[in-house]
């Protein structure tokens, strides 16, 4: 499959006539994998088998990341110096043609700090500049991804946030949050930075599980980091599995109303990661 170049292809969302999303394929271990065999994807839109009409993998594509960084009081010491050096990281790995963007959340305040197309030279010194301090507005946070990623160039794109996953200011709950990264057209890759709190409330989920619900939400991943220290080594593995998820496009009829949809992919031996629905006509 593949008759279009993916960069052409990858929307993650709806045109005219398809709907293109991005499919991330691990094995029982949950190592990402790459060269399945397109005869071991099934597409099921609102539970019905639909056609694929083309499937390809995205390795050498460039990539637009923003990163969204948790700048709040508890994020202090070696959370904050670790995450920075996990973005680094990222800015060392670089290709000629990626873009990356930086975007803090704390002390009630949501900044955009490193736009993208910004002299990369820039970036460590914005870096420095970050401080930690006060409240923490983790799951208002989820409503800007979309604003985070809006000027990003290429298709091809994630968000990666950064965070030990404690909320303390919000204006939405942990349900709320969740059910907003449903819909978002980027995928949310969260780094929980050192174990959270052991309990978000008494009766209620965890922070880590929070975060794990709103990464997968979006068609994302979540990432528990136990030493802050251990940031800079997890790049390779993310940037692995940035650059080995597959493309898959299928055919719109433009029948019926535009609506709210679920998707679901299946892969035959494996596991798949995907977004859960698009907005748009039949199949």
């Amino acid at each position: 499959m593949g008759s279009e170049p993916v960069e052409a292809q990858y929307e993650g969302r709806v045109d005219v006539n398809a709907v293109v999303v991005p499919v991330t394929v691990r094995n029982k271990a949950g190592r990402v994998v790459k060269g399945v065999a397109p005869k071991r994807f099934t597409l099921y839109v609102d539970g019905f088998e639909v056609p694929i009409r083309d499937l390809d993998l995205e390795t050498d594509l460039p990539i637009s990341l923003g990163f969204i960084f948790d700048t709040s009081g508890s994020m202090m010491g070696r959370k904050m110096s670790g995450s920075q050096q996990l973005i680094m990281a990222f800015l060392q790995h670089r290709r000629p043609d990626d873009q990356l963007a930086l975007w803090t959340f704390g002390d009630d305040r949501v900044m955009e700090r490193f736009p993208f197309g910004m002299g990369w030279y820039l970036l460590p010194r914005v870096l420095e500049t970050l401080k930690p301090w006060s409240t923490t507005a983790l799951y208002d946070m989820v409503l800007r991804v979309p604003e985070v990623l809006e000027k990003a160039r290429h298709h091809r794109r994630a968000a990666i946030l950064l965070t030990d996953g404690v909320d303390n200011a919000s204006t939405i709950d942990a349900d709320q949050a969740a059910a907003v990264a449903h819909r978002i057209e980027t995928p949310i890759y969260v780094l929980g930075v050192e174990p959270p709190p052991a309990l978000a409330s008494p009766d209620g989920p965890s922070f880590e599980e929070i975060l794990t619900l709103i990464a997968d939400a979006s068609g994302g991943h979540y990432r528990r980091i136990p030493q802050a220290e251990q940031m800079p080594q997890v790049v390779d593995e993310l940037l692995e599995e940035l650059s080995s998820r597959y493309i898959l496009t299928f055919e719109t009829s433009g029948v019926g109303a535009r609506k709210w949809r679920t998707i679901e992919v299946t892969v035959d031996g494996f596991q798949a990661t995907t977004r859960s629905g698009y907005t748009g006509t039949l199949p």
